[in-house]
């Protein structure tokens, strides 16, 4: 079992943690951490890597429960993120079959965070066809504290250092002639740039 925090299109050593995983709980308690992967992705652009950040009300430096976060939609930014993966991904062998079932995601305009991504949770689940049961973190195995501690993993990367990942998956990414390979991106690129049956034969690899 597995338990740690949920994030926003994972990053490949994220969800290889998941991929590995019999059963995972997402601690939706813990105060939501600013720098973190809970509402940043990164994705690959002509330029290099590309942070895209989820507005949320109250700001970032809030300790909050996650499951308490709601979403700001001041801005579009479920519009300027989509159209960053239309923008970037458009010469991908494999965007075709996935955006449209993103395009759902976006477009369904969640009031919370965690609503938002636990629909990606289990978008990234079925195109991975990963074997991961999801479990309530119950009030009860956080008051046994051994369990809990023993059984929680705080992932180690973030959007600060994620390309220090020590053994990265690698795959031909769409902009690797000119930006050299980038290491550890979200999900979504080895997605668009290999496609659901390699993807996860590539995660499965230790």
């Amino acid at each position: 079992m597995l338990i740690t925090d949920l994030q926003y299109f994972g990053c490949i050593s994220y969800i290889k943690e998941l991929y590995a995983a019999e059963q995972v709980g997402f601690d939706n308690e813990a105060p939501f951490s600013k720098r973190s992967f809970k509402n940043r992705m990164v994705i690959a652009s002509a330029q290099g890597p590309l942070h895209l950040t989820i507005p949320i009300v109250g700001g970032r430096d809030q300790k909050t429960p996650l499951h308490q976060i709601a979403l700001s939609y001041d801005a579009p930014w479920h519009e300027q993120h989509l159209k960053a993966i239309l923008t970037n991904y458009k010469r991908s062998p494999f965007l075709e079959y996935y955006i449209d079932s993103l395009a759902i995601i976006y477009n369904s305009k969640p009031t919370h965070l965690v609503e938002f991504l636990l629909l990606t949770n289990k978008w990234i689940e079925k195109q991975v066809k990963g074997n991961w049961e999801q479990i309530e973190c119950t009030t009860a195995m956080k008051e046994n504290k051994e369990l809990y501690l023993t059984q929680r993993k705080i992932h180690a990367y973030l959007p600060n250092n994620f390309q220090q990942y020590s053994n990265p998956v690698t795959y031909q990414q769409v902009f690797q002639e000119r930006t050299g390979f980038i290491p550890n991106l979200s999900i979504l690129d080895l997605l668009f740039c290999c496609g659901g049956k390699q993807a996860a034969s590539l995660l499965k690899t230790p």
